[in-house]
C-alpha cells in the first residue's frame, strides 16, 4: 500500500477507474497476454471504454493526520467498497512468489506471505525469501497440502521426532495448528534461527562438540552431544554427520559453513549450551562461581577476535 500522498495529513480526492469492456486489455500484468496480443485484441474492439468516478473528498481526522497508514487504509477501504472488490495486503512480490511456488509443485497460495510487511519487519529481501521458498519446497514436497508436518520436519533434519524437536517445531508453528506454512517458516528462520547463527554462538557450539579439544569434531563426539541435546540415547547421527564432514572429522570452517547454510539447526546445536546454562544457574551460588564452560583452543585464533553479526529483531 502506497502511503506517500497521505503523509502530509491533508484532504485527498479518491478517483476510481473502471474498464467495462468485453476484453480487458488495460489492466494487464506480466502474466497472460503478450504485448503484441494485447495490441491486436485492443484493435478488435470498436472502442475501449473507461469510466472515471470522483469520490467525495476525504478529510482525515486527528488520529489519521498523525497516522498516514491508518488514513491510507481508510481511503483504500472506501474505494474497494465502491468498486465491490476485496482488500488485500499482498503485493507484486507476493504474486511472483505465488508463481514460483506453483513451479516448485507447491500450492500457489503458499507464496502469499504479505511480502512487504514481512520484509520490512524482518529486514529480508526478495532473493532471501525466494531462497527460503526453495528450501521450504524441499521439505514440503512430499506433503499433499504443501505444508510441513512434524514428520517432514524431522525427515528433512535427518533426526528422529523427540521432545526437543517437537519444541523446536512448536516455535515455528505460530498458530499451533500442527503444521508449518511458508510464512511461518520464513518468520521462524529470521526470528528463531538466524540470530543464533552469529560467529560467537557458532564458536561456542563448536567448542561444546569438540570434547577432546583437538580442533576437530569426530562422529563419536558429535553423536554424544546431539544425543544429550535431543534426549535420545540411541540416536543415529551418521547421515547428518556425513552431510557436514568432508572426511572423518569436522573442522571449525566446515561446522560454521553448515550452520550458516542450514539455520534450521541453529537452535538444535545450541540446545546443549542452554541446558548447561540452566543447570549452572540451578546450582548454589558458590558453585556458580566456577566457569560452566571450560575455555579451550578449539576455535581457530583467526576467529577469536571476530566481531559478532547479531541482529536485532
Amino acid at each position: 500500500m502506497v502511503i506517500g500522498a497521505f503523509i502530509p495529513g491533508v484532504p485527498v480526492q479518491p478517483v476510481l477507474l473502471r474498464y467495462p469492456n468485453k476484453l480487458d486489455t488495460v489492466t494487464w500484468t506480466w502474466q497472460g497476454y503478450k504485448f503484441i496480443q494485447l495490441c491486436v485484441l485492443t484493435c478488435c474492439q470498436p472502442f475501449t471504454k473507461v469510466e472515471v468516478e470522483f469520490m467525495p473528498v476525504q478529510i482525515p481526522n486527528d488520529e489519521e493526520k498523525s497516522d498516514p497508514v491508518l488514513f491510507a487504509s481508510t481511503v483504500r477501504n472506501l474505494m474497494a467498497e465502491a468498486l465491490r472488490i476485496p482488500v488485500t495486503d499482498h503485493t507484486y512480490e507476493d504474486c511472483r512468489l505465488m508463481i514460483s511456488a506453483g513451479q516448485l509443485t507447491l500450492p500457489m497460495e503458499a507464496g502469499l506471505v504479505e511480502f512487504t510487511k514481512i520484509s520490512r519487519k524482518l529486514k529480508l529481501d526478495w532473493d532471501g525469501i525466494r531462497k527460503h521458498l526453495d528450501e521450504y519446497a524441499a521439505i514440503a514436497s512430499s506433503s499433499k497440502g504443501g505444508r510441513i508436518g512434524i514428520e517432514e520436519f524431522a525427515e528433512y533434519l535427518k533426526l528422529p521426532v523427540s521432545d526437543v524437536l517437537r519444541q523446536l517445531f512448536a516455535l515455528f508453528d505460530r498458530n499451533h495448528d500442527g503444521s508449518i506454512d511458508f510464512r511461518e517458516y520464513v518468520i521462524g528462520l529470521a526470528v528463531l534461527c538466524n540470530p543464533a547463527n552469529t560467529e560467537e554462538i557458532i564458536q561456542v557450539a563448536f567448542k561444546l562438540f569438540d570434547v577432546d579439544e583437538d580442533g576437530f569434531i569426530t562422529e563419536e563426539e558429535f553423536a554424544t552431544i546431539m544425543q544429550a541435546s535431543l534426549g535420545v540415547p540411541d540416536l543415529d547421527v551418521s547421515g547428518l554427520f556425513k552431510e557436514i564432514a568432508q572426511g572423518d572429522s569436522v573442522s571449525y570452517e566446515e561446522f560454521k559453513s553448515f550452520a550458516l547454510k542450514h539455520p534450521e539447526y541453529a537452535k538444535i546445536f545450541t540446545t546443549y549450551l542452554d541446558l548447561q546454562t540452566c543447570h549452572v544457574f540451578s546450582l548454589p551460588e558458590e558453585v556458580q562461581a566456577t566457569p560452566s564452560v571450560v575455555s579451550n583452543k578449539v576455535s581457530p585464533e583467526s576467529h577469536e577476535e571476530s566481531t559478532s553479526d547479531k541482529k536485532d529483531d
